[in-house]
């Protein structure tokens, strides 16, 4: 009997420690998700290294699948410095397509084609981000990790936000975050040593064929660019085409 007594408090002890891990493990900020605390603790951190920075270039190796199942491969180099300063170069099946903005505004040029163009911008990277694309449809690389909203805007989204703990990514010692909600699964593994990501998938849970991958490397924190990569001077023999 004594031996039965003291396998049960045995168990109740462990289940308590389970209970409480959980409960010291999760946060929830609308009472209707899941949310890891090391999950959010980890994002926070992405944040405010790459906040703390006056300048950042990086490089992402993305493939996609669109809900027909066409694959797109593509390689985008980004240059960001201060509040506004940015420069883009992106390689893909439809060419070489290179992005500008100097505070003022901001100019695309289509290699294959030779075109190009120049539009009033707003006055900070982050405003042309959303004023582009929310305009023009187009997408910049990493855009989600820039925004000081990040941890927020992942809890608004999604209805979870768990932490998988570390695993060893190309090399990479990384934390594994997954979000997820009725539509989509995403995938983040954050570098440990410099809080910034290594790689990102977005799952479909609606159509099997949509999928997205992105490896993110040649991370350099602060490095010096020249305000003159931000200036784009139109080939002389280019034409000028609206964007649309």
């Amino acid at each position: 009997m004594l031996i039965i007594k003291a396998n049960f408090m045995k168990k109740r002890i462990i289940l308590y420690s389970m209970l409480i891990a959980l409960i010291m493990t999760s946060c929830n900020s609308s009472g209707d998700g899941e949310y890891d605390s090391r999950a959010v603790d980890t994002l926070d951190k992405l944040t405010e290294t790459i906040g703390g920075l006056n300048s950042l270039s990086y490089t992402i190796e993305s493939y996609s699948s669109d809900e027909e199942g066409n694959v797109t491969k593509k390689t985008s180099d980004a240059y960001l410095k201060g509040p506004n300063k940015l420069f883009i170069e992106n390689r893909g099946p439809q060419g070489r397509k290179n992005f500008w903005y100097n505070g003022d505004t901001f100019s695309y040029f289509l290699f294959d084609k030779n075109e190009y163009d120049i539009l009033d911008a707003p006055e900070n990277t982050l405003a042309v981000i959303d004023s582009i694309h929310s305009t023009y449809g187009i997408y910049f690389p990493a855009a989600d990790f820039l925004y000081p909203t990040l941890t927020d805007d992942v809890l608004s989204n999604y209805d979870q936000l768990l932490y998988y703990g570390e695993e060893k990514v190309d090399g990479v010692d990384c934390i594994v975050l997954e979000a997820s909600n009725e539509n989509n699964i995403v995938g983040i593994w954050i570098e440990k040593e410099s809080n910034l990501p290594h790689k990102m998938t977005v799952e479909s849970l609606t159509n099997e064929n949509k999928y997205y991958e992105a490896v993110y490397i040649n991370w350099r924190k602060d490095p010096k660019l020249l305000d003159i990569m931000f200036e784009f001077q139109a080939p002389s023999n280019s034409v000028q085409k609206k964007l649309k």
